[in-house]
């Protein structure tokens, strides 16, 4: 009985509260925009790029401007089509903090010879300006792609 006391006793000793202690801060690592860009009800397309890629990509930061928007804003960006049944590149849009909002997915087209292209869309909010960055990437060696970039209100 002395012995479970005695362990018990160690047990309680080596208790620590880690939650009084707050948690380290993450690292992050500021992104240069290669390119700032505003789209809107005048300027709702464009393609950007287009651009070497490698696995730590370019960062786009854009203004998604749907403050006139009166029904739905929606932002999509695709790469160029590519042979084959996989895109080498990819896209992620992300908040001021680097948060993602949306990952991009590929789309193939055709069977017998396919081409694909990575595809991200994404809902804005309305009547505001949101600043976001689009970070283009290439999936695992170099890679090369124009972006086409789009906010449109979808059901006007």
């Amino acid at each position: 009985m002395r012995a479970v006391a005695a362990s018990i006793a160690l047990l309680g000793a080596c208790v620590v509260d880690h939650h009084a202690e707050s948690d380290p801060a993450p690292v992050v690592q500021a992104r240069n925009c290669i390119a700032d860009i505003t789209l809107d009800s005048t300027a709702t397309s464009l393609q950007v790029g287009p651009y070497a890629l490698d696995p730590n990509g370019v960062t786009v930061c854009l203004h998604l401007d749907a403050s006139l928007y009166l029904q739905a804003a929606h932002f999509a960006t695709e790469s160029d089509h590519q042979t084959g049944s996989a895109s080498s590149v990819a896209s992620v849009l992300q908040d001021s903090t680097f948060g993602t909002l949306q990952d991009s997915w590929d789309v193939s087209v055709g069977e017998a010879d396919p081409t694909t292209f990575s595809n991200l869309e994404w809902n804005a909010p309305l009547h505001v300006v949101t600043d976001t960055m689009l970070w283009l990437h290439a999936r695992d060696q170099a890679a090369s792609s124009a972006f086409t970039i789009s906010l449109i209100e979808p059901l006007d």
